[in-house]
């Protein structure tokens, strides 16, 4: 059974619900306001650490799949993703070039050369950055509740329609740390990838951002 498809599918084929009002939270009056307020957080932010926890739920599977790992990010676009258990999967997101890595074998990928890479690449940058609702792959629905602010993005081209019906960002109200990437793929099945314990502007050794 090869690792990657069951745990690192989901973020590159991230789907969500159909777009509605979230239980629980509201249409956010001022997002103008919300996107200084965030562009002014992140603008403070040099590099990201933190843990992360994935949940999947397969139709075909009864038990759910779970996951484990770290997830690093420094300005302006190297991003690492490094499961760590139950199985190590590593994801390396640097400039155009993206390098993946499994028990059997390590692959390099230019992400110019495919519209996919580039938008996963993008999205995941953009989460980090704060510069979110810039992305013109997506029109982006901002809603909050007393503790977090909800990004839905919904695909605004034809091309990430194929790809995505919806990813929903939700940050914590405080500090706009990401909290969760909450996704639902075609057939029906799910993720929940919550983050944990960030730690900001602390020192990253530019080697583990290498994809060559």
């Amino acid at each position: 059974m090869r690792i990657h498809k069951y745990f690192f599918t989901p973020l590159l084929f991230i789907t969500s619900l159909s777009i509605a009002q979230p239980k629980g939270f509201s249409s956010v009056k001022n997002v103008q306001e919300f996107q200084t307020s965030l562009s002014k957080s992140n603008s403070q932010i040099n590099t990201i650490s933190s843990d992360f926890a994935q949940t999947k739920n397969m139709t075909l599977l009864s038990e759910k799949v779970k996951s484990k790992g770290k997830f690093f990010f420094k300005k302006e676009d190297k991003v690492r993703i490094e499961y760590t258990a139950p199985y190590k999967y590593l994801l390396v997101m640097n400039g155009g070039n993206v390098l993946v890595r499994d028990e059997e074998k390590t692959s390099k990928i230019n992400t110019k050369s495919s519209k996919t890479m580039q938008s996963v690449n993008r999205i995941m940058i953009d989460c980090m950055r704060g510069t979110v609702l810039n992305n013109p792959d997506f029109k982006t629905t901002v809603f909050e509740d007393g503790h977090s602010f909800l990004l839905s993005l919904n695909p605004a081209t034809d091309a990430m329609r194929k790809l995505f019906k919806r990813i929903d960002v939700f940050l914590d109200k405080k500090s706009f740390d990401v909290k969760r990437l909450s996704m639902i793929e075609q057939g029906g099945d799910f993720t929940d990838m919550d983050f944990s314990n960030p730690q900001h502007n602390v020192t990253l050794n530019e080697d583990i951002f290498k994809t060559r």
